[in-house]
């Protein structure tokens, strides 16, 4: 996790911005990417390929229709149907939740989504990341070490392996140029940032 205030801002811009693709939150996207550098922006190789009109129709297409093109952006998607895989995905959700509510992470609800959604997981590290930027502002030291830790924990636990199996099963099936971009690029950026 990254250990200087300016480097959580950019976790945290990142983030933000990842956010929005998941949910198809164009408008937010918009304004957040035009507030950016553009040598900043020429660093993501996805928004090169951003049409807003393409990526929302692709983005319903692989993440809200079912359909030929539907690719399930939930976590629970990506477990055993086994019973006991069944009542370990019931747990995953039930502490999901917890932690969500306890550092007051309403964003799913809000969204109308379940937390295991894929954007949800990514907005409670946004969320995360903010409370850990407003602590280190306060010199809460405890509170940093605690909202770094459940970023940690949220994405070594559910994020990394969703995301991971999302992009084996599913990066034959993605046609578009900015989803073909943006998945792998996510994927790389949140695996660099957990090593930060």
């Amino acid at each position: 996790m990254p250990n200087t205030i300016e480097e959580t801002y950019g976790k945290l811009v990142l983030t933000q911005l990842f956010t929005h693709v998941w949910f198809g939150d164009w408008d937010e996207y918009e304004k957040d990417i035009n507030q950016l550098p553009d040598e900043l922006i020429d660093a993501f190789p996805f928004h090169k390929h951003y049409d807003r009109e393409e990526s929302a129709l692709w983005h319903e297409n692989y993440f809200s229709i079912p359909g030929p093109h539907f690719i399930p952006p939930y976590l629970s998607s990506y477990t055993e149907k086994t019973e006991n895989e069944q009542e370990k995905a019931k747990q995953d959700l039930l502490y999901l939740i917890g932690a969500f509510d306890k550092v007051g992470f309403y964003y799913p609800l809000e969204k109308e989504e379940f937390p295991d959604h894929i954007g949800s997981l990514t907005a409670f590290i946004t969320a995360a990341a903010k409370k850990e930027i407003e602590a280190a502002k306060n010199g809460n030291k405890e509170l940093v070490k605690q909202m770094k830790e459940l970023q940690q924990e949220i994405y070594e636990s559910y994020l990394r392996f969703a995301i991971n199996e999302l992009w084996a099963r599913y990066k034959e099936h993605i046609q578009d140029p900015f989803f073909k971009e943006f998945v792998p690029f996510y994927l790389n950026a949140m695996e660099d940032l957990r090593d930060e």
